[in-house]
């Protein structure tokens, strides 16, 4: 069995959904990349509690997307409400190859403004016994920058009571003003974090091509105090960095590949449920490339569970061992 059953509270910001041509018929769905991650987590480790945390308002879709939170077995106890907001929107276009472009109407959503509310206070001290408190890029960029400095300033109290915190970068350009203020605050977060799940992509946008060698990113993020880093390589797999030991793990062969979006979101969830199961930084990335290369098989950011069954029943065996 598992040596703990453990408590991993994610922090972000979920969005309505629609994919599909312009001006056509478009599925509605929902999706951001926390969210994705949580529900991935939560299949994969159905006996950990996996706590979603973010803003929403009151009104029927908001309500709808909390119950099929509840339905994936996520606890959505720290997810305010707010009578004034509504949550953000996205659109997704694909093309042949199964890349994405999004197309955002987020300024005003209620995860922007999660922070002010309320209850955030006690919702975010009420994590002081999670193991594991998770976020990325977007969920700090998506805060007006006086939310960003309680954001961290809970998160430091936290980090000094012993819950460990992970982080995927997620740079997306167009939420910060400019590439030095998003250095500037991914730096202080990444200052708190244990865990560094980054993209090599990301890295590029952020810093050029010139420090974007893998073991470059890993130093420059154990420079900052982070003891795990791991950077993801799409297709190439993942190198992992720890301790002065680094490692390459080779990424899954995929015949075709249908839709990218929650790539990295589902690795992240792949990784942490064997990091749950206490399992090495390797193993973490074999199970982050293996769950990556199913979700990219299938169109959406969460697929069918009946896609997962093989993987899900493969990390049961590994909670038992």
């Amino acid at each position: 069995m598992m040596k703990k059953h453990k408590k991993i509270a994610i922090i972000g910001e979920c969005m309505i959904e629609l994919s599909g041509k312009p001006f056509a018929p478009q599925q509605q769905n929902f999706g951001g990349d926390s969210l994705n991650t949580a529900v991935y987590l939560s299949r994969l480790q159905p006996d950990v509690s996996v706590q979603y945390m973010t803003g929403l308002g009151v009104y029927q879709y908001s309500q709808s997307m909390q119950a099929a939170w509840r339905d994936e077995g996520i606890d959505t106890s720290l997810v305010t409400q707010d009578e004034t907001k509504i949550p953000g929107l996205y659109a997704i276009a694909i093309d042949a190859s199964g890349e994405r472009t999004f197309s955002y109407w987020r300024n005003d959503s209620a995860a922007r403004y999660m922070c002010e509310h309320s209850e955030f206070e006690q919702n975010i001290a009420s994590l002081v016994d999670a193991d594991l408190i998770y976020l990325s890029g977007i969920s700090l960029a998506i805060l007006p920058d006086s939310s960003k400095f309680k954001l961290l300033a809970s998160l430091t109290n936290l980090k000094q009571a012993g819950v460990k915190i992970a982080v995927d970068s997620n740079y997306r350009p167009r939420l910060w003003q400019s590439p030095a203020h998003a250095q500037q605050w991914l730096d202080k977060l990444y200052q708190l974090s244990d865990i560094a799940l980054v993209t090599g992509d990301d890295e590029d946008l952020l810093f050029g091509t010139q420090a974007t060698q893998p073991t470059v990113i890993a130093k420059r993020l154990h420079d900052l105090g982070i003891n795990q880093v791991v950077v993801k390589l799409g297709s190439d797999g993942a190198m992992w960095s720890h301790l002065g030991a680094q490692g390459m793990v080779a990424g899954n062969k995929v015949e075709q590949v249908v839709d990218t979006t929650a790539a990295g979101d589902s690795f992240n969830a792949g990784y942490l449920a064997a990091w749950c199961a206490e399992q090495s930084m390797a193993d973490c990335c074999a199970w982050g490339n293996s769950l990556a290369s199913q979700v990219i098989q299938h169109q959406g950011a969460v697929i069918a569970t009946e896609h997962m069954q093989n993987l899900m029943t493969r990390m049961r065996i590994e909670n038992d061992k």
